[in-house]
């Protein structure tokens, strides 16, 4: 036990108590320094959630009509159908990562490190440019705005992932359609 002044360190975990008082407080916040950044503290325990590997089921809800929408020739409607996609997402302080892949461009893996609320500019898998934001909506819900770069012209999705136990339910909105798929998390 270390004691600064009147407040002494009991643990890394319980921080500075008082003598003779039940508060405990952060020992670096009464030493004048930033301890945590609540938000970002509160971003880490709800991406615990998403933290690990998962597979696309392949089960899919209006996918004619987003696919439609994006105005995807025939050969390539059949090729998105037949995709199987998985992401991980991991955490290390504060940067978190998100390693997409997809059966549609086969050996074709990128890890994108970010941070929350913090726009990313890189190129997906396709090698579009993209920039995207994710936020936290809940402990079991993400949002990620995402721009993609076709053509001449920036295309707006939005994204919610949404973690339920082992199944992750992705909504991916566009065009003016919503297409929702399902993600199973891997063991």
């Amino acid at each position: 036990m270390q004691e600064y002044g009147d407040w002494e360190i009991l643990s890394p975990v319980k921080g500075l108590h008082r003598p003779g008082t039940l508060s405990q407080i952060s020992p670096c916040r009464n030493l004048g320094l930033r301890a945590f950044d609540l938000q970002t503290r509160s971003a880490k325990i709800k991406m615990a959630n998403f933290v690990g590997r998962w597979e696309d089921t392949g089960e899919r809800e209006n996918f004619e009509e987003f696919a439609t929408a994006m105005n995807l020739p025939a050969d390539m409607l059949e090729k998105y159908r037949a995709t199987k996609q998985t992401i991980q997402y991991g955490i290390n302080g504060n940067t978190w990562t998100m390693n997409p892949s997809s059966t549609l461009f086969p050996g074709k893996e990128k890890v994108y490190t970010f941070e929350i609320g913090k726009e990313v500019n890189d190129t997906g898998l396709d090698g579009n440019p993209i920039k995207f934001v994710i936020t936290v909506v809940n402990d079991n819900e993400i949002f990620e705005d995402l721009k993609v770069k076709m053509g001449d012209s920036w295309k707006d999705y939005k994204v919610s992932r949404k973690v339920d136990g082992d199944t992750m339910t992705t909504t991916l909105s566009a065009f003016g359609k919503t297409m929702t798929s399902t993600q199973r998390k891997l063991k």
